[in-house]
């Protein structure tokens, strides 16, 4: 591997078939040019600058990388996953990029060290990942972050099948199909921090009330999950939730006073199509711990609001929110608001924001 043979700490060097940079251990300064062997056994990190031109990847010097903990080829397309990196039992974390829907092999159980895992489709395409039941075996995994993927269910690990295996580490676990959130799934996934869900296909309506069982969940992103797969109740969502993202769900806005019951919710992020229709009539209560509120691409041409909606709120941002030409002036009564953030909105709404601004500060805030 000659790009390799005399970088060593942070230097970065460019050859004809790409950029690499290898983080090597303090050691290797001290080799000569012609340890090279040594060289490669030692490192434990390679990532990956625009590899456009480079086969390194579909060739076979990986193995020679026997205690590589990093591998990061974000920047290099695939369109099938490298069984060569299967022999690369300590690897902590791989990053991958796809251009096409990627089936992960049984054979990845030996990655039994594996802690993070993200794939990210060419050019922020949605690419689907599908899995084996043996990803149930990497037990030091942590960090599941995909465009969209498929998870059969644990396998039994008794006689009786009452018990499943399950992710003990895990704390992010994005984006899976929601045909797939089963509650042998749910169970597997007991102490997951963040969770992201994308797709509008689930087996039965309502399934999605199983989230409360999801103690310890803080961040939650929903993506095409319409309103009739939505609980109906803030009981159904888990009360540890503190930032919630919607997306492409295409609700009525009053479903956002169920979004406002949630007692510790601190960021709301209302994205692309999340609401249908023209107006939004909070009830009097709510959101009461909300810190940050954003408002992105919808339809919204009349918002009715008092600052008892959002008592504590910090940060108002509003995205390509083209149809809405007033922010309410009760927002001026908000004396925790620090800031109004408008991008590819009207000039109205810009106006709107100076009176807020300018009636805060008449009152010192």
């Amino acid at each position: 591997m000659q790009p390799y043979k005399r970088v060593t700490g942070d230097t970065i060097e460019c050859y004809l078939y790409g950029l690499y940079r290898a983080l090597l251990t303090p050691v290797h300064r001290q080799l000569r040019d012609h340890d090279n062997n040594d060289l490669l056994e030692r490192t434990r990190s390679i990532f990956s600058f625009h590899l456009k031109y480079s086969s390194f990847i579909v060739k076979s010097e990986l193995i020679h990388f026997k205690l590589l903990r990093v591998l990061e080829l974000r920047h290099r397309e695939i369109d099938n996953f490298p069984v060569q990196i299967l022999s690369l039992i300590w690897l902590r974390y791989l990053s991958l990029q796809c251009s096409r829907n990627l089936n992960i092999p049984p054979e990845i159980c030996r990655l039994w060290n594996l802690q993070t895992f993200i794939v990210q489709g060419l050019n922020g395409s949605v690419i689907t990942i599908t899995f084996p039941e043996e990803i149930w075996g990497l037990m030091q995994l942590r960090h599941l972050k995909l465009p969209e993927f498929y998870l059969p269910n644990p396998p039994s690990v008794s006689a009786d099948k009452g018990s499943h295996m399950g992710f003990s580490n895990i704390q992010t676990f994005s984006y899976l199909h929601p045909r797939c959130f089963t509650n042998e799934v749910i169970m597997g996934i007991q102490n997951v921090k963040e969770i992201g869900i994308s797709g509008n296909e689930i087996r039965s309506n309502g399934l999605l009330n199983s989230l409360v069982n999801l103690q310890q969940l803080e961040t939650l992103s929903l993506i095409y999950c319409f309103s009739r797969f939505l609980p109906a109740s803030a009981k159904a969502f888990p009360a540890t939730l503190k930032k919630l993202k919607l997306k492409r769900n295409y609700l009525c806005w009053s479903y956002m006073d169920i979004i406002a019951e949630l007692p510790n919710l601190e960021v709301l992020k209302v994205m692309f199509h999340a609401c249908r229709g023209e107006e939004w009539h909070p009830n009097v209560t709510g959101f009461t711990r909300l810190k940050v509120l954003l408002i992105e691409d919808c339809f919204l041409m009349y918002w009715k609001a008092t600052d008892d909606n959002f008592p504590v709120l910090e940060r108002l941002v509003l995205k390509k929110c083209t149809y809405l030409k007033e922010i309410p002036i009760e927002f001026a009564e908000i004396h925790t608001l620090q800031l109004i953030e408008l991008i590819s909105c009207l000039p109205e709404l810009g106006e709107s924001a100076a009176r807020i601004q300018q009636e805060q500060e008449d009152l010192g805030n």
